[in-house]
């Protein structure tokens, strides 16, 4: 039975009693930690899996801070968060998208937590209910996959790219004076070596993208030129198949905002695609055009086409429409996995049409270039600094902005549109976001509730800023928003800078 220490109640019936007890029995069963603090910070209540996470017995954390819980280097952190948690409270989870948490046990050993908090009214009194969850076991199972994919890239890699590059020496200067056996027995190891290093670049490619370690570097990029170089390096490859390629001629000339060599892996993963499907004598055809503010970029083949029950997983990693086919073709399944990764993270879309004819239309769409798009991601920020997002159309403002916070020890990123907006929250999973309710094309509200309707900020804290902070909060959509605060313009960076650190403080445990 849990040791409850809540006002105490009038004697209820039997049924209530029961509930009750039901209840209390159920927390107690909860396989997630759960524990309950008053307006003070003092524990009231505490179940069995807390007793054995943290190492106390009941009494003994019954009447103590919370801050027991903490460990002592964020403390004052944690005390911060609390007093601003106390102000808005409302359910919340805690931890991920960068902040990592830790719980201290009885005997000062450590270990990652995530928490889940629920606001709870007694009476006057405000209670709030903590879900703690020991991810020790998540956390390891993650640095395995660390350990593995290093142990890809440095044991198997190296010495895989050594042995394709000797087999392609001999296949290419001494088969004319090997036995034919001997030369069809090189010839089959060797693709099999190159197929080997293919599908270990592509692990460790899509792992890098999926943590976040990717690095991007934005330019202006020339991307009818950019489509003619990646044309050209893959002629070889499609003179194999017997497929001519080559570039539409009613093709535009147009600039967008990306990074070159990411940008050329997804239009070879691409080309590579359509050359390996088609079938020989056939013609793979790239153009580029204008879309209104955006640039495609559209590869069409003549082969057999995407199954209708395989459409809505062709971006899936591993997939493949044919496994017999694929492994024909030397298919790993993470090509157009990636794609879409790297895509995504340019801030663009990619998709595929059935061809008129015969075949499939594969494309990538990206913004096009404008002098103000120019380093509206923060390359130079450290990988490890919590980022956020920046929604304001005013370039000037979200520089200053942007170098206050730098500061302050944050990563910036900017979107000077809604719709860049949510593409950049799309594709990155921001610590928080500021938005001004000021915008061209939509208000900040609207930006807002399509935010909240993206998965990964469901829950992300916002910020809203306007030069009345008062607009907005009458709106009806305004209370399911979650507003974290609400700031006017000119910005007091001080008070931001101290509520974007309480909510993304790596020490916000209950």
């Amino acid at each position: 039975m849990l040791n409850w220490s809540l006002p105490a109640v009038r004697p209820c019936s039997t049924e209530r009693g029961l509930a009750e007890e039901m209840f209390r029995l159920a927390v107690e069963a909860c396989p997630s930690g759960m524990v309950m603090v008053d307006q003070d910070g003092e524990i009231v209540m505490v179940n069995t899996e807390i007793e054995r996470q943290f190492g106390y017995a009941r009494e003994e954390l019954m009447g103590q801070s919370i801050s027991v819980l903490v460990p002592e280097r964020f403390r004052a952190q944690h005390y911060r968060y609390r007093r601003n948690f106390a102000a808005r409270p409302e359910s919340r989870r805690v931890g991920g998208a960068g902040r990592d948490l830790f719980g201290r046990r009885k005997d000062g050993t450590e270990f990652p937590i995530e928490v889940g908090l629920n606001p709870i009214r007694a009476g006057e009194r405000l209670l709030v209910l903590g879900v703690i969850v020991d991810i020790s076991q998540r956390k390891d199972m993650e640095r395995l996959k660390d350990e593995f994919v290093s142990t890809v890239s440095h044991e198997l890699r190296t010495p895989l790219t050594s042995i394709a590059g000797s087999l392609g020496l001999l296949v290419g200067q001494w088969s004319n004076s090997m036995p034919e056996s001997a030369t069809r027995l090189v010839s089959i190891a060797h693709k099999n070596i190159q197929r080997l290093v293919r599908l270990i670049n592509d692990i460790l490619d899509i792992e890098k993208l999926e943590s976040g370690h990717v690095v991007f570097n934005f330019a202006r990029v020339d991307l009818g030129q950019l489509v003619e170089q990646v044309i050209e390096d893959n002629r070889g490859f499609a003179e194999e198949f017997g497929v001519q390629v080559r570039l539409d001629a009613t093709s535009v000339e147009v600039d967008v905002n990306a990074d070159p060599d990411r940008l050329a892996q997804v239009l070879t993963n691409l080309l590579s695609n359509a050359i390996k499907f088609s079938s020989r004598g056939e013609e793979v055809v790239v153009a580029v055009e204008k879309r209104g503010d955006l640039r495609r970029v559209s590869v069409r083949d003549r082969g057999p086409g995407i199954p209708a029950e395989f459409k809505s997983h062709i971006f899936e990693k591993f997939a493949q429409a044919d496994g017999t086919n694929s492994r024909r073709k030397g298919g790993t399944g993470l090509g157009l996995s990636i794609v879409k990764q790297i895509v995504e993270r340019l801030g663009g879309q990619v998709g595929f049409n059935d061809a008129s004819g015969g075949g499939t239309i594969f494309f990538v769409e990206l913004p096009a270039w404008e002098d103000s798009a120019g380093g509206e991601i923060d390359v130079d920020a450290k990988a490890s600094l919590p980022r956020l997002l920046l929604c304001d159309d005013d370039a000037a403002v979200a520089k200053v902005i942007r170098a206050r916070l730098r500061r302050a020890g944050f990563a910036v990123d900017f979107a000077y549109t809604p719709d860049s907006a949510i593409m950049r929250a799309s594709a990155t999973r921001y610590a928080a976001i500021i938005v001004d309710l000021w915008l061209r094309d939509r208000d900040g509200i609207d930006l807002m509730v399509r935010l909240r309707a993206l998965p990964d900020h469901a829950e992300t804290s916002i910020v809203a800023i306007s030069g009345d902070p008062d607009r907005g909060r009458e709106d009806v959509r305004t209370p399911r928003l979650k507003v974290l605060e609400w700031l006017g313009k000119p910005i007091d960076s001080a008070r931001l800078i101290r509520i974007l650190q309480a909510a993304t403080s790596p020490a916000r445990v209950a």
